[in-house]
């Protein structure tokens, strides 16, 4: 009557935190599906942000090439003005010189008619080369106006890319800082919700467990893990396979004696320990045995070592042993032994 009661309660137990596990579980779920839903947002936000800062830095950059362009254009174009300016003196001068030397002929009365005519003709000449030189030095002058003009245009075009960049940078750097604390909230509650999924599986374990008579068997002890760095591990009815991917020591669970350490067939490595008071326990699997038969060990010393030249991951079987018979071995295990189901 007693045991029915123990194990009535201890079912009652398991059912109420199974079910408050659940609610806590979907509820850190729902937060995470929010998470995620706001991190997508935000780095959709910031791909785009990402593509018009590129379109922008592309203008700008192509800016400040039609703004060099421009300024050795109008370097060459304003060289060429000085030269015209000068060829334009030079023309004026000779005009004068000619104007001059006309007049003075004109004023002689003693001049030949075909002398005035000559001066007068190249009077002509010079006011001609003089008003093309004019022209021209008015044409390039007019065309070193319009390179000023856009060259100032592109100058404040330039000014206006660089003042959205600046903004786009800043709003990048502002929506940045929240994808990266929001990113760290994701990760922080996927933890979260792995922690609160593995607790609930130990917990449907442990229910599923609570069926098998074995557990109004109150086990005689508890032992530590016989491996550490591992990726999960799988309770069955009677034993619990540890899942893992590196090479490391494999430590005896307590004090005892080897009663046998070697291959055994298609089963692999294989080292029984007995500690006494009829309890057993068995390693199996892919090992480097470092003790034989009849070797006395402590808790916790090595035992052997995992191999994993295969590079995937390994499996070591572990089993607690009553009076020759297989124990539901899980619960056997220490409380923080199942924090990796």
């Amino acid at each position: 009557m007693e045991a029915s009661v123990m194990r009535f309660c201890l079912i009652l137990t398991i059912f109420i935190f199974t079910h408050v596990t659940s609610a806590a579980v979907k509820k850190s779920v729902d937060d995470l599906a929010g998470y995620r839903t706001e991190v997508m947002q935000l780095g959709a936000r910031l791909s785009s942000l990402e593509k018009e800062i590129n379109t922008k830095t592309n203008l700008y950059s192509s800016s400040l090439e039609q703004i060099k362009q421009f300024e050795s254009d109008v370097k060459l174009y304003k060289d060429e003005l000085m030269k015209k300016q000068i060829e334009v003196q030079h023309a004026q001068k000779e005009n004068k010189e000619v104007l001059q030397s006309y007049l003075l002929e004109s004023e002689n009365d003693s001049s030949e008619i075909w002398q005035k005519k000559i001066h007068l003709e190249l009077l002509k000449l010079a006011q001609k080369k003089l008003a093309t030189k004019d022209k021209e030095l008015h044409e390039l002058n007019g065309k070193v106006s319009e390179f000023d003009v856009k060259l100032e245009e592109l100058r404040k075009d330039e000014e206006q890319l660089s003042v959205i960049l600046k903004e786009l940078q800043d709003r990048k750097k502002v929506v940045m800082e929240s994808y990266l604390a929001k990113l760290e909230t994701k990760k922080k509650l996927e933890s979260k919700v792995q922690n609160e999924k593995i607790h609930q599986k130990v917990s449907r374990i442990k229910k599923q467990l609570s069926d098998a008579p074995v557990i109004l068997t109150k086990p005689d002890r508890v032992f530590k893990d016989p491996v550490k760095d591992y990726l999960g591990l799988t309770p069955s009815p009677k034993g619990v396979t540890f899942k893992y991917n590196t090479i490391q020591p494999v430590r005896a669970v307590g004090d005892g004696k080897i009663v046998f350490a070697g291959d055994l067939a298609a089963y692999g490595q294989v080292v029984l320990i007995d500690h006494g008071n009829d309890l057993r326990t068995v390693l199996l699997g892919r090992m480097n045995v470092k003790v034989k038969k009849n070797d006395t060990v402590r808790d916790g010393e090595i035992l052997a070592y995992t191999l994993n030249d295969l590079k995937e991951p390994q499996n070591l079987y572990f089993e607690v042993r009553k009076k020759n018979t297989a124990q539901n071995t899980i619960l056997w295990l220490e409380q923080n032994g199942v924090s990796k189901i």
